[in-house]
């Protein structure tokens, strides 16, 4: 995942729990100003931000090696392999079982 990605997961993650800028940084100890500037467009947070933010929207930050898991579909980073994690689990049995496929028409 790189920078871009991670900064919007974590504004995706404000969005869906309802937090306004000044809520999140009375959860994360950081100020509105540098909830901004981390979750905007050009944001650039230092780790001890990230980490304030991560924490205070009830995530958690995983570092693995490269190469680490199941292989992905295509569309995928070449050699990226995501970790299996309880939360991974947790949303992948969550999820319904994909339909099966269609029948094929004998020709």
């Amino acid at each position: 995942m790189n920078k871009r990605k991670l900064i919007e997961q974590l504004a995706r993650r404000r969005e869906a729990l309802g937090l306004t800028a000044a809520q999140l940084a009375e959860r994360s100890g950081l100020t509105e100003r540098s909830i901004r500037n981390a979750l905007g467009s050009q944001g650039n947070p230092q780790l001890s931000s990230l980490l304030a933010l991560v924490g205070a929207l009830d995530m958690e930050l995983q570092l693995v090696p490269r190469g680490f898991g199941p292989a992905l579909a295509e569309g995928a980073e070449p050699g990226y392999r995501p970790v299996a994690t309880r939360i991974g689990q947790a949303v992948a049995e969550a999820l319904p079982p994909p339909p099966p496929p269609a029948p094929r028409s004998k020709p």
